[in-house]
């Protein structure tokens, strides 16, 4: 046996020669069990697999190369070293050689994958990511959000090679083929306080105090320029719609002229990058998303308000076509909110944004079971104190079952306005049981939807930490490809 030992031996570590391993084997293992010394036979229940003897001294500490542990189990009739283990989980030990990573086969349970890990002595911190079914459907559901594209195939011409490495600039900061990432995650940044800007703005100019009349609206009710400019709050009374419905005051109005030019700078940036997406996407898989059509109709929308206001901003509103204009302004500019969306364009970027996503795609059913138990309690409690307040005064209480659809919801939230409130003793015993139904019905799914939450959380940690450990890889054999020092590399490790 000792003789096995040596030729394992000098298998793994190729330091004697031919005619010295025959030497040693003439009577123990046949000629061609080291006929090819770059290679080591393994026989597991009768599958034979084939190991580079290369890939075994990755790692030095495990039973692969290890001699005398080998020696024990080599047959001469099937000229290879036999074990009696599975062979579907002894692949599995093999890609951590190839891969770093374990893939736990379908039907088998991690812990017999550890075992067999520890079988073969193989350190369990030389495995980056251990991935079984679940995992391999959590990373599934991963990258259908991230929807990437596929690059074009290799032969490809300069003109699609370019074109696809622009549009994972502007789409996908944090893809496997995004080059210059600082630069893409600065545009996406960019592009995500752009949106969040135009709503801020579209906010405050709803407000009163940030709108002047507008002077081509009603030029009758100025006698001078310095009347144009007076603010909304001390210009309803002049305008006469201090009893009129908002909007016949909100038409007559502009936002200041700071925050319609931004607005329209930020349409117009909007408007281009659809175009350039437009122009760069590599497929019909972009078409397939709805924040693409939003980003559509919103750019189409603010063309045609545009194009509407250029039209009306020098007639006086005088009759019905001019206000059904302005009508149509307001939707096509409240069109515009939509484009609050286009955050969802780089959930890859944002954590909690992806994984949010994901959590409330899993939780679809559990949600709707919720709305269902609402709903139900909502048309018991409703019509039961609506009934019972047949007994109070007229304008007291809740009125009938329509308005009690209305206070049980409000209820059961626990949001409580305070328009509508029971006002007899059998109302305020439902009122009881409504707040304490709503406070058990909605915390019945907090449970389900955080487990959900934590599980997708932390497979986005390692998924996470397996690309900045291949970015990191791919940036050192990037740098030593172009001649980078020892040195150098060791100055990059301290820096990371």
């Amino acid at each position: 046996m000792s003789d096995v030992a040596a030729v394992a031996s000098a298998v793994i570590n190729m330091s004697l020669s031919n005619e010295d391993l025959k030497k040693m084997t003439t009577n123990k293992v046949e000629d061609n069990a080291v006929k090819d010394l770059h290679f080591l036979h393994i026989n597991i229940s009768g599958q034979k697999f084939i190991v580079s003897n290369q890939l075994i001294k990755s790692y030095p500490h495990s039973k692969f190369a290890s001699p005398h542990l080998l020696a024990d189990h080599w047959i001469e009739e099937l000229n290879a070293f036999y074990f009696d283990r599975d062979p579907a989980l002894f692949n599995a030990v093999l890609n951590i050689l190839r891969y770093n990573v374990l893939n736990v086969p379908s039907g088998y349970d991690k812990e017999l994958v550890m075992e067999e890990i520890n079988f073969w002595n193989v350190p369990k911190e030389d495995v980056e990511g251990v991935q079984d079914d679940e995992e391999l459907r959590l990373e599934a559901e991963f990258q259908w959000l991230e929807n990437r594209i596929p690059p074009p195939p290799s032969g490809s011409s300069k003109f699609l090679e370019l074109r696809y490495k622009c549009w994972c600039f502007i789409t996908d900061p944090l893809g496997p083929y995004t080059e210059y990432r600082r630069m893409s995650i600065a545009y996406a940044v960019f592009s995500i306080v752009a949106v969040v800007l135009y709503m801020i703005l579209y906010g405050i100019g709803t407000s009163p105090h940030y709108r002047v009349i507008d002077e081509h609206a009603l030029p009758a009710l100025y006698t001078n320029k310095t009347e144009r400019t007076t603010n909304l709050d001390s210009a309803i009374d002049n305008l006469g719609c201090s009893q009129m419905p908002k909007i016949s005051c909100y038409i007559r109005t502009t936002p200041l002229l700071w925050i319609t030019y931004s607005k329209y700078a930020l349409k117009f940036v909007f408007i281009l990058e659809t175009l350039i997406r437009l122009i760069l996407c590599p497929g019909l898989a972009y078409f397939r998303s709805i924040i693409t059509w939003i980003d559509i109709v919103a750019g189409i929308g603010a063309l045609a308000a545009f194009a509407i206001e250029i039209v009306v901003v020098t007639k006086e509103i005088v009759g019905e076509a001019e206000m059904h204009l302005h009508y149509i302004v307001i939707c096509l500019q409240s069109i515009q909110i939509l484009r609050i969306f286009k955050i969802f364009q780089y959930a890859s970027l944002i954590d909690g944004l992806m994984v949010m996503m994901l959590t409330l795609k899993a939780c679809l059913k559990e949600l709707f079971l919720l709305v269902m138990y609402l709903l139900i309690a909502m048309f018991i409690f409703a019509t039961s104190v609506s009934f019972l307040e047949l007994q109070s005064e007229m304008g007291v209480g809740v009125p009938d079952c329509v308005y009690g659809y209305w206070w049980a919801i409000i209820t059961m939230t626990t949001v409580g306005y305070g328009d509508f409130y029971p006002s007899t003793v059998g109302g305020y015993f439902v009122g009881v049981l409504c707040a304490i139904s709503g406070i058990i019905l909605t915390a019945l799914p907090v449970a389900i939807i955080g487990s959900h939450f934590n599980v997708y959380w932390e497979h986005n940690r390692k998924r996470r930490r397996l690309l900045f450990a291949a970015l990191k890889k791919k940036h050192k054999q990037k740098n030593i490809s172009a001649g980078t020092t020892t040195s150098d590399i060791s100055k990059l490790n301290s820096q990371e």
